[in-house]
């Protein structure tokens, strides 16, 4: 399966990196993904035949977390420096992070029961009244 990551931030927003069996990212000009301002060696993503593995040697951040050594799937975001990535599987989907909303619970029986009180108000009111208004 072919991976990549996908530039999300920054003046290289929008280019695709593949990634290879290990990928090398930093700012020396032999690393496979060379950018400025990271460390020579910032990241390494190796990739087994089964899973993704993030391995940092610089600061890095996945979904918002600070990252140590650890696996990838598709749709993380990757921050490396002031770089922002997310990382691709063409033909996988990665998993929604949207939560799927709740039913709301029906409010009928509240309008129901107002109805009902208002109702009864108006025949108490024209039971005591009634007689004085007529006589």
């Amino acid at each position: 399966m072919q991976f990549r990551l996908k530039a999300a931030s920054g003046s290289i927003t929008g280019q695709n990196f593949p990634l290879v069996e290990d990928t090398a990212i930093g700012s020396a000009k032999d690393a496979d993904i060379s950018l400025d301002g990271l460390m020579e060696r910032h990241a390494r993503i190796v990739y087994d035949g089964e899973t993704l593995m993030l391995e940092p040697a610089g600061k890095a951040w996945v979904n918002g977390e600070p990252a140590q050594r650890r696996p990838l799937k598709s749709g993380d975001e990757i921050r490396l420096g002031e770089y922002r990535f997310v990382l691709q599987a063409p033909g996988l989907r990665p998993p929604s992070v949207l939560k799927e909303a709740e039913p709301r619970k029906s409010r009928a029986w509240l309008w129901i029961s107002l109805g009902v009180i208002a109702a009864g108000s108006i025949a108490a009111a024209a039971y005591i009244y009634w007689p004085s208004l007529m006589g």
